[in-house]
């Protein structure tokens, strides 16, 4: 069954097209349905079988092994509250590499945070003093104390001194202190040994100096260690529980034709 076939219908009233007296009335879908599966439901866990989801798994995919249909991949979906399966859904590993490159372009640069700091802008460009290498703010982290930098020309080296004299009445500078040439490889938070997010100003000048004095338990997690953490955890699925399935097809062909918004 397609999650559409069961919804209800309407009169849809077209515009008038000019120099036409009346527009024929269009029989379309009713889509702005919803449902939801009720809060006991989820909390209970008897409608609910675990599942993980493969790295090629599909909703579709999973549907046809779990129901022996891929058109019910919607109930994959509506088990476990995904609206947008490109955003919400686990990314395979062929996927997941090309997204975190793509999403964090360039080098990040991290500076003593006493130095004079808070005004290097986005969107500006940055040399070192000796004009030998440039590029072009696109991210500042205040509390990390650092740029992300692209379109770079040059080299720019560890304990160079950081210039940027465009937007401002007096040039902005700071000591590089950090290099990181691929910024999915820079810090992103730090984690205590139990995963839990530590205050970052409390260890961020020693991971700036090299991560000199860092405890044992400390972790510093990169971006790239984020965005796969953050997928992993998408792995972790509920699926409905395929003998519970044609009650609930049935239920749910009933609850759309009576009310468009309400629980199961």
């Amino acid at each position: 069954m397609a999650y559409f076939s069961k919804f209800p219908s309407l009169v849809y009233d077209l515009k008038i097209p000019s120099g036409a007296k009346f527009a024929e009335p269009k029989i379309v879908t009713d889509i702005f349905r919803r449902i939801a599966i009720k809060q006991n439901l989820k909390e209970g866990g008897s409608l609910f079988v675990s599942y993980s989801v493969k790295d090629e798994d599909t909703p579709d995919i999973i549907a046809h092994k779990l129901y022996g249909s891929a058109g019910l991949h919607w109930v994959v979906l509506l088990a476990n509250e995904i609206i947008n399966p490109f955003f919400d859904w686990p990314l395979s590993e062929r996927k997941l590499v090309p997204f975190i490159n793509k999403k964090y372009r360039g080098s990040t640069f991290f500076m003593e945070p006493t130095l004079i700091f808070g005004d290097f802008r986005e969107g500006f460009s940055v040399t070192n003093v000796a004009a030998t290498a440039t590029g072009i703010v696109t991210s500042v982290d205040r509390t990390l104390s650092s740029l992300v930098v692209n379109d770079i020309s040059g080299v720019f080296q560890q304990d160079d001194t950081l210039v940027q004299e465009e937007g401002q009445i007096v040039p902005v500078t700071a000591e590089l202190t950090r290099l990181i040439g691929e910024t999915k490889s820079a810090l992103n938070h730090f984690e205590d040994a139990l995963g839990n997010p530590l205050n970052p100003l409390t260890y961020r000048d020693g991971y700036i100096q090299g991560g000199f004095g860092f405890p044992p338990a400390v972790n510093v997690v990169t971006n790239e260690g984020d965005e796969r953490n953050m997928n992993e955890a998408k792995r972790q699925i509920n699926l409905i529980d395929p003998d519970l399935l044609d009650p609930l097809l049935r239920d749910l062909e009933i609850i759309f034709k009576r009310n468009p918004r309400r629980s199961i």
